[in-house]
């Protein structure tokens, strides 16, 4: 239990960890979740196949359930073991370096199923490093000698048809073909045909020629078939024949040989003749090797061996008969040979061994046979008849095809540029990289040089300097616009690449594959009208006759002089017609369509980007580009970020003073959804630069990225919404900890964030019932705290400054206020609504009542009546949307939102309606005035009897005088003063002749309104005044210090203007005051008095005033003024 636990536990950590390392590069890499969560699957799935697999494998064979598949198929195991040790000997004796290697099949019937080479003395070569092969079967086995090669077939392969049909098969191969074997070694020992058991020498014939004509089948030809009688030594004589021979020819291992070369009739097939050259041969080695050192007996033996051989005709006839004579089962097959062979008796000498004696002495007189060298004949020229009759076939069949290649016949040969441009297209399509036409390809070649030849030579044509086409290409890039400038580089590149695959004589059919060359730079002026293809032709023609490379270098040169025109490579990303700028309209539709980006910088316009910068690369051909463009394509994603960063901000701009109607339910939903316009909008940012990798990403993008991904987050609590949130702190966490930056507090963003979306899910579900609509922006325009509108503003600018913080990157600002803007939607769908209700409610209220109204009333009364009907609209609909106050009427604003009412109407409503007829009786400024007027009276009366008391009480001053002077020393001196205060009362003076006199001043508050100061001199005197209700207070202040300088331009004019011409500039005047305490602070008492008098009286004019002023809904011929329509109400967008 705790094993399986533990290997559970296992599993899901790896999977764990696994995920983790996924999601680690999904990050990095900006993939999205289910991208992330796909590759995830792929590599738990591969890991579990294969654990599976490995599982199946080692349970399979650990419980020994491979042991029934090799009984189930034994044979395919069998067959793959003989085919690899077959094919392991076979490619030993094809080793190149060392000739062609002769190699036998050996087969025959062995003691014990045991090998006919078992105990070879001659060395073996199949177990040294160089031709090791190990002798792992029995069916089977290679054997390696100096000279030769044996491939030894155990007599079991004939009672085991798999076995044989593959060791056929084997042979058969193409490997085999190549080098077939030199001859079919059969070994019989003597004493099965001495034995005279004919059944089971019939069994042996017929299994060896089944055999041996299936391998001759598949190897088309005969393969020589041998036959080596084997224990001869049990014959009388042999030994004797064989020790003698030895002895006579110094260690040579006598072997008696004979072929069948006679003609012999199927019906009388037998052994006669081989037998008879057997005996023949015998008898030779008799007379060469018999003398008197061999005793009688061994003389008589040896004489008699010859006729032992007739002991062997009867099983040998029978052997041949199945072997070689024709039946119904067997097509004929034919013995090449006979060999007799014996080991010698003494035993001394073991390499006088049977195997010994087959590989040294046997098989290489075989091999020197004429037989051998007959079929190695046969076969050779077979093998070239073959040859010859394909080569000739061959040439055959590309002589038929090479004269009907060329559609040209007897009679005169059409020159025209259409038909010899065929011919070219002819050869270089099917010729040239066709090995059919190989053998007649010279002759095609000139056929085809001698087309090219003739329409070059055909078509009149005039070739431009390269001096020329350079300064009219230059001319038409300088005066090109930026686009205009990108095209002539890329027709230019085209070009380039066209001109190199000319000079690498690519054919026609490639070239107009290729964008071609631009009119103003190719090579050839046609005087006539002549096909692309043919331009084509002659212009290839051209530049390899023509010094085209220095022509390709200078072009090559200028193309990266214009490259370098502009550092900027402002040609490079100017806006492209092809692909569509991405508008703001695309998004918003009311907004104005100048808000654009070019749609070079999206991801079509980038892979376009690339696609062109690949053609001017490949317009380089071995050389380089200029570094500079290379570096500025590389870091392409630097500026596609700085131009979406633009266009955001530029968004943000546009939308700012957008102003929206009413919007549909599905719209409303749509917001808290996440289906928006402003969310379709940063999914489209989103999209747009996902392919920029997290480590490429600017500080702004990375920031969009997060803000976009919890933007996604929706209003709801299932599943998913945990899942998206989780992603986005776990991005968040990563992207800070390989940034090395702080980003704290992201559970608390993601709660803002939810609170937020729920603040706003309320919103919108109030706004989907019509009802609340109204009650809404109502308390909205009064700044209600609880209101729904007023939460939602607030409480967006309190998660947006919470989650921005202290980012002031004029991107995310951007951001925000572009999604700031489903807010303004929501407010001005209130708003217009509102408005469209505001109109009905006054067609309702005031316009239907007035056309419905079937009494006769007077023009006055119908004016109340409409009055009223006003003051009720006003006080009810129009109630919380509309102030009246004594400016004038004017509509309540939030957010700088309010309802459109008509000018029209304004202007009524401030004509017609008095803002206090709004108000209830006992709060009306009527009601007001006439109280407060009662009140005024009240209070001037007691000011009144106040301000009688304060100026019928009398302040007495001492005045004394002084000499009066002129300063300057000047020649008229005054002779004396009189000072004169003027009241109601009477009159106070005080005369001098500029000596010390004083005299007594009595003033009352508000009776004295004159104080003149007389100044005598010889011959004239000047009066110099105060005057008005301050007069004496200004006296006694200007006199304060005892004296004061009387400023000539301070007389009366007539005064001024005679002491002007004078001289005199002042006189300063003398007078010497009592204590002025109690003047000054009755003064000051009295117009305190005075002034609050002419307040109440002011405001008793005014209040009368109001009280007198006539309504203005009781002027006549108003009603025709009642607007129709007083908001305008905007069709619901969809």
């Amino acid at each position: 239990m705790l094993k399986k636990i533990f290997s559970l536990f296992l599993w899901i950590s790896i999977s764990v960890f696994v995920l983790f390392v996924c999601y680690v590069i999904g990050v990095f890499r900006n993939w999205t979740d289910t991208t992330t969560v796909l590759y995830w699957i792929f590599v738990i799935l591969v890991t579990l196949s294969l654990k599976l697999l490995v599982d199946c494998i080692y349970n399979y064979f650990h419980s020994g359930n491979y042991k029934k598949l090799l009984r189930l198929f034994p044979g395919k195991k069998r067959t793959l073991t003989i085919d690899s040790y077959f094919k392991k000997g076979l490619s030993i004796i094809s080793r190149k370096g060392r000739g062609v290697v002769p190699w036998f099949l050996l087969t025959g019937d062995s003691i014990q199923n045991t090998s006919l080479l078992k105990g070879i003395n001659l060395p073996v070569f199949h177990n040294d490093e160089l031709n090791g092969i190990s002798q792992q079967l029995r069916t089977i086995r290679w054997w390696f000698f100096r000279d030769l090669s044996v491939l030894e077939l155990s007599g079991k392969i004939y009672d085991t048809p798999g076995v044989l049909n593959s060791v056929i098969s084997f042979l058969s191969a193409r490997k085999c073909q190549k080098q077939p074997p030199n001859g079919v070694v059969l070994v019989i020992p003597v004493d099965k045909l001495l034995g005279h058991d004919n059944t089971c020498i019939q069994k042996l014939s017929q299994k060896t020629r089944n055999f041996i004509e299936q391998l001759s089948s598949n190897l088309h030809h005969n393969i020589p078939v041998f036959l080596v009688i084997s224990g001869c030594e049990h014959i009388r004589g042999y030994s004797a024949l064989a020790q003698k021979t030895r002895q006579k020819n110094d260690k040579w291992h006598p072997i008696f040989w004979a072929t069948n070369k006679s003609e012999i009739n199927a019906s009388e097939y037998d052994s006669s003749y081989i037998l008879s050259s057997l005996k023949s041969n015998i008898t030779t080695t008799i007379c060469h090797v018999l003398d008197d050192a061999l005793s009688d007996q061994e003389k008589n033996e040896i004489l008699l061996l010859p006729d032992k051989l007739d002991d062997l005709k009867h099983s040998l006839d029978v052997f041949i008969s199945s072997f070689c004579i024709d039946n119904v089962f067997f097509s004929q097959t034919e013995l090449s040979g006979v060999c007799l062979s014996g080991e010698l008796v003494s035993g001394k000498d073991k390499s006088c061994s049977f195997p010994d004696v087959l590989i040294s002495g046997i098989l290489p007189q075989i091999q020197k046979s004429e037989v051998i060298r007959a079929n190695k004949r046969r076969i050779k020229i077979s093998f070239r008849t073959v040859i010859v009759m394909n080569v000739l076939c061959f040439i055959g069949y590309s002589a038929y095809c090479s004269y009907n290649i060329y559609d040209v016949r007897q009679g005169p040969v059409d020159t025209s540029p259409e038909f010899l441009t065929e011919q070219i297209l002819k050869y270089e399509d099917k010729v040239r990289s066709n090995i059919l036409y190989l053998p007649f390809k010279p002759a095609l070649n000139n056929k085809y040089l001698f087309f090219r030849e003739s329409l070059y030579k055909s078509t009149r044509f005039d070739t431009s300097p390269v001096s020329w086409r350079v300064a009219e290409y230059k001319k038409n890039f300088m005066s090109a616009s930026p686009a205009g400038k990108r095209e002539l580089i890329l027709s230019l590149s085209s070009s380039l690449i066209s001109w190199d695959k000319m000079i690498k004589d690519k054919s026609l059919s490639d070239l107009t594959i290729s964008p071609g060359i631009h009119e103003s730079i190719k090579t050839i002026r046609p005087y006539d009208k002549i096909s692309p293809i043919v331009s084509l032709a002659i212009e290839r023609d051209e530049i390899q006759k023509n010094n085209g490379s220095k022509n390709i270098d200078v072009f090559r040169k200028l193309l990266t002089e214009f490259i370098q025109s502009d550092p900027s490579y402002s040609w490079f990303v100017s806006e492209d017609v092809n692909i569509p700028a991405v508008r703001v309209t695309d998004f918003w539709e009311d907004e104005n369509a100048s808000v654009s980006l070019s749609g070079i910088w999206t991801q079509e316009g980038q892979n376009k980007l690339h696609h062109w910068y690949e053609n001017i690369k490949e317009a380089y051909g071995h050389d380089t580009l200029p570094d500079a463009f290379s570096s500025f394509v590389q870091y392409l994603d630097e500026s596609r970020q700085e131009h979406f960063r633009q266009f955001i901000m530029a968004v943000a701009r546009e939308r700012k003073d957008s102003h929206t109607g009413l919007i549909s339910p599905l719209q409303l939903t749509n917001i808290i959804q996440n289906r928006s316009s402003e969310h379709k909008f940063f999914k489209f940012i989103d999209d747009e630069l996902h392919n920029i990798p997290a480590s490429s990403a600017q500080d702004w993008l990375s920031d969009f990225r997060l803000l976009y991904r919890m933007f996604s987050l929706k209003v709801d609590n299932g599943m998913k919404r945990q899942i998206e949130q989780f992603d986005l702190m776990s991005r968040i966490y990563l992207i800070s900890f390989f940034n090395n930056s702080q980003m704290n507090r992201t559970m608390d963003h993601l709660t803002a964030w939810r609170e937020w979306q729920n603040v706003l899910r309320n919103a919108v579900s109030s706004e989907l019932h019509t009802a609340s609509s109204v009650e809404l922006l109502r308390n909205a325009m009064h700044s209600d705290p609880k209101n729904k509108l007023v939460i939602l503003f607030n409480e967006f600018e309190k998660v947006r400054s919470f989650i921005n913080n202290d980012n002031t990157d004029p991107v995310i600002d951007s951001v925000w206020d572009i999604y700031e803007r489903q807010n303004y939607q929501l407010l001005d769908h209130a708003v217009t609504y509102t408005g469209c209700w505001v109109d009905e409610q006054w067609q309702n209220s005031v316009l239907n009542h007035l056309n419905s109204d079937k009494h006769n009333f007077s023009h006055s009364e119908m004016q109340g009546k409409i009055y009223k009907k006003i003051i009720g609209f006003l006080k009810g609909p129009a109630n919380g949307v509309l102030a009246l106050d004594a400016e004038g009427a004017r509509a309540l604003s939030f957010r700088e939102r309010s309802i459109p009412f008509s000018p029209s109407f304004t202007s009524f409503i401030n004509d017609i309606v008095s803002p206090d007829d709004l108000l209830d009786v006992q709060l009306r400024d009527r009601t007001q005035n006439k109280d407060e007027l009662i009140n005024v009276h009240g209070q001037l009366d007691v000011l009144n009897q106040t301000l009688q008391k304060v100026e019928s009480q009398p302040y007495n001053m001492t005045i004394s005088s002084a000499p009066a002077t002129i300063s300057g020393h000047h020649s008229v001196k005054p002779t004396g003063t009189t000072l004169t205060l003027e009241c109601k009362t009477g009159n106070s003076s005080i005369r001098s002749m500029n000596f010390a006199d004083s005299g007594l001043f009595t003033w009352y508050p508000g009776s004295c309104h004159s104080v003149s100061i007389d100044i005598a001199f010889p011959e004239f005197s000047t009066t110099y005044k105060f005057t008005g209700e301050t007069a004496w207070i200004d006296f006694i202040n200007k006199f304060s210090d005892g004296e004061d300088e009387l400023m000539t331009k301070d007389f009366s004019p007539e005064s001024r203007s005679f002491l002007d011409s004078m001289g005199i500039k002042g006189i300063l005047v003398r007078y010497k005051l009592s204590d002025t305490g109690d003047i000054s602070q009755a003064y000051i008492e009295w117009a305190q008095l005075k002034q609050e008098k002419v307040k109440l009286e002011n405001l008793q004019i005014s209040l009368s005033n109001k009280l007198l002023t006539t309504h203005s809904w009781e002027k006549s011929g108003w009603i025709s003024r009642l607007p129709g329509n007083i908001t305008i109400c905007p069709a619901v967008q969809e």
